[in-house]
This record gives structure tokens, C-alpha cells and sequence, in this order.
């Protein structure tokens, strides 16, 4: 399978009163994993140790002429996480490309799993890039796809 694994911290914030990964905290790790591989950052924040985006869309962030926002998001969660202080592995590929959308399919894994045989949640967001000025769909250029589709792999099935 073509995917991307990032490294995120498990913060102790991101704890609920059980000890374990609150459910609105684990959207936040899926958040950092995307915006680690899909926003390119700027040429100063490289220069100061910021790494390259593989799967970058473009220019992101304020300013950027494009921008991408939520569409809808999907999690199951099947374990619970507790705190981590090694963090956790956010898998995550692209699973469909549509003309201005596509999915993002992930898995968040612990460091003592990193084959994905218990992952602790499966996750999708569907994505839409917009002009960020007037909101209206902008469709994929043939670069950014091509890129993508290093990163393609067979959408994942969620129970029920």
C-alpha cells in the first residue's frame, strides 16, 4: 500500500477524565498527520528545520491563494489510546481523487504496532480545495495529482 506515516505527539492535554485520547483529540492527531503531508511550508520554515511535505498541495496557510477545508469526517474507533509519550503513527493515503475533492483515508497506530495490525482508529476525511477568497471549488491541477498519486491505495472498510 503507497502511504504516508507521520509521527505525532500524544500530548498530556489530549487526555479525558478515563485516561485515555479524548474522541475530539484524536481529530486533532488526524489534523496534525494531514497537515504534515499535504501543506507545503514555506522556504523560511525549511531553512529553519521545517520538513518538506511529500504529498504538498501547494502554497497553504494564510495567504495562500487555494485552501482546503473539511468536507466531512468519518472515525471509528477501535481501542482506546492512552497517553503515549513516543506518540503515535498517523498512516494515512489518498483514496479517492475527485475533480476538486478527494479522501484521505488513515490509521493511527502505536510504535510497538507499526505494521497496522491493531490500529487504535480508522479515519476518513473527505477534503475540497477552494479558492480562498471566494470559497468556490477549485479543481486539482495535473501536478498535484500526479503527486497524489504516489499516495493512492484501496479506501478502507469501516464497520457498518
Amino acid at each position: 500500500m503507497a502511504h504516508l506515516d507521520i509521527d505525532v505527539a500524544v500530548r498530556w492535554t489530549d487526555l479525558d477524565a478515563y485516561g485515555h485520547v479524548n474522541n475530539a483529540a484524536m481529530v486533532r492527531l488526524l489534523e496534525e498527520g494531514r497537515i504534515a503531508a499535504f501543506w507545503q511550508p514555506t522556504a523560511e520554515e525549511i531553512a529553519l528545520g521545517a520538513p518538506d511535505s511529500p504529498a504538498a498541495l501547494g502554497s497553504a496557510g494564510v495567504g495562500a491563494e487555494i485552501s482546503t477545508v473539511v468536507a466531512s469526517q468519518r472515525i471509528e474507533y477501535v481501542a482506546t489510546l492512552g497517553h503515549r509519550r513516543e506518540g503515535v503513527i498517523v498512516r494515512l493515503w489518498v483514496s479517492r481523487l475527485g475533480g476538486a475533492s478527494m479522501d484521505v483515508d488513515y490509521l493511527v497506530l502505536t510504535k510497538d504496532d507499526p505494521d497496522g495490525a491493531r490500529p487504535v482508529t480508522r479515519a476518513r476525511t473527505v477534503m475540497v480545495t477552494i479558492d480562498a477568497t471566494t470559497g468556490a471549488p477549485v479543481r486539482l491541477g495535473d501536478e498535484v495529482r500526479e503527486r497524489l498519486e504516489r499516495y493512492r491505495a484501496e479506501p478502507l472498510t469501516f464497520r457498518g
